[in-house]
């Protein structure tokens, strides 16, 4: 089985909430303080795991959350007794994995894990293979001229986007300021203000999906529903905003491994959204802001304790040593997605537009 590591990992945090919601309804909360292996959720899981697949091969593989930071070990400590193999990329090699994360003591039991039973394999390469594919055209990234008063650029370009959005729709038109639904993981949903019911497009605004308590579960239903994705107003990102930047950079992915075709507008072109260290000097609001983002409630089923460095949780901690890996390939990912060979070329054909606007 192919999958990206979020998504697996949302699968692992799902089945273990929903043993032990299970437990507890049929056993009662007594149940919940044996503490013997053999009621382990995360061996029991591991092992219905075992059962399904005996080859796993994940892309992306990356660790930004301690709750996944300290269910990894058991986890695949079944998996690999139990003869499943694991294929894996990554920007980074086992040793520096969950790098600099609090409590990574914790962690390092499952990078001798790795090493027990995996080959590692450098695999340097200074091409993009993506943007060779791009041919270099962004067609669908619209980028503002005037950086010091953005507001007037974005004018013209939300017209330009209204005018794609209303061809894509076509006579949807009439029903689109209907709110759509989508169901998510943990039995939530996530209400779409303008989107097509039938699954052509939807758009948002950045702020909508990157700035409130969303993971990768509520990307993946948007990914999978809709064939286009229109997201505006993407502003420059630094590792202080690294809740939003981490949000985008999900969001990014999980758009690509559905083949979505994406249309934006942004403060900067794919390569200059991401300024690493950078301080953008005025800063903004939603950047001071600390939220709690919704994968790391993944620690609250598993009853463990959000654990904080002067004020910032732990997860973060990490991600803001991977950012700097993710930035460039979430700016790759962003140029191909946009670029018109990758709508010629892509599977989801609801739309029919084929790079033809």
């Amino acid at each position: 089985q192919r999958v990206h590591f979020h998504s697996f990992m949302q699968d692992v945090h799902r089945r273990i909430h929903e043993l032990k919601q299970a437990d507890l309804r049929d056993k009662g909360r007594s149940f919940s303080i044996d503490v013997s292996i053999e009621n382990n959720p995360i061996r029991r899981v591991a092992l219905d795991l075992s059962k399904e697949v005996s080859l796993l091969c994940f892309d992306e593989f990356q660790v930004t959350d301690i709750a996944d930071a300290l269910i990894l070990r058991q986890l695949f400590e079944v998996l690999f007794a139990h003869g499943t193999v694991m294929v894996a990329t990554s920007n980074r090699p086992p040793c520096d994995l969950y790098e600099g994360g609090l409590n990574r003591s914790y962690f390092l039991p499952f990078i001798d894990l790795l090493h027990h039973h995996c080959i590692v394999h450098d695999i340097s390469s200074g091409t993009d293979y993506r943007r060779l594919l791009s041919e270099g055209t962004d067609d669908y990234f619209f980028v503002v001229n005037n950086k010091d008063e953005p507001e007037d650029d974005y004018v013209s370009l939300t017209e330009r986007c209204d005018n794609i959005f209303d061809e894509i729709i076509g006579d949807s038109k009439v029903v689109v300021s209907e709110e759509v639904t989508l169901d998510v993981a943990f039995n939530r949903t996530l209400k779409l203000r303008k989107a097509d019911p039938e699954g052509s497009i939807c758009r948002f605004e950045f702020d909508e999906l990157c700035d409130a308590e969303l993971g990768s579960s509520d990307y993946r239903a948007i990914a999978e529903r809709f064939d286009v994705v229109m997201l505006e107003r993407i502003p420059v990102l630094t590792l202080k905003e690294h809740d939003r930047a981490r949000r985008f950079i999900t969001l990014v992915d999980e758009l690509y491994e559905a083949k979505c075709l994406l249309i934006c507008s942004a403060e900067a072109s794919p390569d200059q959204l991401f300024r690493g260290n950078e301080d953008r000097g005025k800063g903004s609001s939603a950047a001071k802001k600390e939220q709690k983002s919704f994968e790391t409630k993944a620690a609250e089923i598993l009853g463990i304790d959000v654990a904080q460095s002067n004020n910032t949780r732990v997860g973060e901690l990490a991600s803001v040593r991977e950012l700097n890996f993710a930035f460039r390939r979430a700016a790759s990912r962003l140029t191909e997605m946009c670029a018109r060979d990758w709508w010629q070329r892509s599977n989801r054909s609801r739309s029919g537009l084929n790079g033809s606007i």
